[in-house]
């Protein structure tokens, strides 16, 4: 699967462009605040729906416009399925100009309208020609190793949605039953019974989740150390393990994440099965039942757990340097590039922002070797021309040029005829 051609419209500071990007790598060139950015964030749109950047449906309309499109034309040529081509496209409108604080966002695939985002994503799975996806490295993925745990289980729920369309149903259904959980803990006088037959249904999706989130870390920890040590072969190793109140501990994987000191790591534990979990699930809701009423809120569960990268015995996090940091970053989105297409078969984008300024020579080397030997299609952002590979595009007050053409008056021209 390749991009064959993107169209912006009213898109952040992009009246209009469209271009032909190339099958293999792609290198956005300019200051920053030209667009670069803003060409990363529509790809990332089509796979995901939501902003890497965490930005609101009305942040993305140019302002002075009302609506926005961003047009994504996709085609393959493949031995067993043949060739093929698919289009997919955003519309994105304010719906109270007069203060602008709402938009409405609709997808389309093929010209078909998809209003819900579950409808629009679930198309990637079993369905060849929309195995859309895209993988980005962008500098606030920072924030995944020293930021606030939502942002680590929004990684790790958004990673495992695009894998597994049953994971994205059972995390919809599970936020749907905490959301009723704790309207239910917030009432007086409490009324256990009705508790209960929350409680019944949020056990069962909490162990699911859990395991899902747990089998995929371990496969994960079998290529992360590899592959940082490819990045960097002085660091020391590197794991990522799962925290939570509630999930028993598992050796190299799982601790309680009340104990985020120095971890030692040896062999590999074996995960805990769905009807165990469900019983520790059971287990610690009991001994937490007085501090839920007082509080109002579901203590235990996946939206409560959290993960971390350790290097070496000790967490990254208050511990490793920034390039160490960058190197975990890195071999983590390798990672996820890796087991993506070991599950779906699809090859995903993969988006570089700000290439320039996120590594030192040598990251950048072994991802430069990376990016001529990978099959994938490549976006990269930079603020300097180091690289005659692939194509270039000069970026400059959202307009885009290409070895002389001009692609923003070219969609222009082209939409007039």
């Amino acid at each position: 699967m390749k991009v064959d051609q993107l169209t912006l419209r009213s898109f952040r500071n992009i009246t209009e462009c469209s271009f032909h990007p190339d099958p293999h790598l792609n290198f956005l060139i300019g200051a920053n605040g030209q667009g670069k950015t803003s060409i990363l964030e529509a790809l990332g749109l089509f796979a995901t729906l939501r902003s890497f950047k965490g930005s609101k449906t009305t942040e993305l309309i140019r302002w002075g416009s009302n609506q926005s499109d961003l047009i994504c034309k996709l085609s393959s040529a493949d031995q067993e399925t043949g060739t093929w081509e698919t289009q997919l496209k955003l519309h994105f409108e304010i719906t109270d100009p007069l203060t602008r604080h709402k938009a409405s966002k609709t997808a389309f695939i093929n010209d078909k309208m998809y209003k819900s985002s579950t409808h629009y994503l679930s198309q990637r799975f079993g369905n060849f020609e929309m195995g859309f996806h895209a993988v980005i490295f962008n500098p606030s993925d920072h924030d995944l190793i020293r930021g606030e745990p939502t942002l680590r289980r929004s990684f790790l729920d958004r990673v495992l949605a695009a894998e597994d369309i049953g994971y994205l149903k059972s995390y919809q259904k599970y936020q749907k039953v905490v959301e009723q959980r704790n309207a239910v803990l917030k009432q007086l006088p409490p009324q256990k019974d009705l508790l209960m037959g929350f409680s019944e249904p949020m056990g069962r999706l909490a162990a699911e989740l859990a395991l899902k989130r747990m089998q995929w870390l371990q496969k994960l920890n079998e290529r992360l150390n590899d592959i940082a040590h490819q990045i960097a072969p002085q660091q020391p190793d590197l794991r990522i393990v799962y925290c939570s109140n509630w999930v028993p501990e598992i050796e190299s994987l799982s601790i309680c994440n009340n104990n985020l000191g120095s971890v030692h790591f040896t062999g590999q534990g074996s995960l805990p099965s769905l009807e165990l979990l469900e019983q520790e699930f059971w287990k610690k809701v009991s001994n937490l039942e007085a501090a839920e009423w007082r509080s109002g809120h579901s203590m235990v569960g996946p939206h409560r757990d959290d993960w971390a990268f350790y290097l070496g015995g000790q967490p990254l996090k208050g511990h490793g340097s920034q390039g160490e940091v960058r190197s975990a970053l890195l071999a983590l989105k390798l990672c996820e590039i890796e087991l993506f297409r070991r599950q779906t078969g699809h090859r995903p984008l993969f988006l570089l922002d700000d290439f320039s300024s996120e590594l030192d020579r040598e990251r950048r080397n072994f991802l430069l070797r990376f990016l001529t030997e990978t099959d994938l299609q490549v976006f990269v952002t930079t603020t300097e021309d180091f690289s005659s590979l692939g194509k270039r595009y000069r970026v400059s007050d959202g307009n885009l040029r290409e070895e002389g053409h001009d692609y923003s008056r070219r969609a222009e021209n082209d939409r007039g005829r």
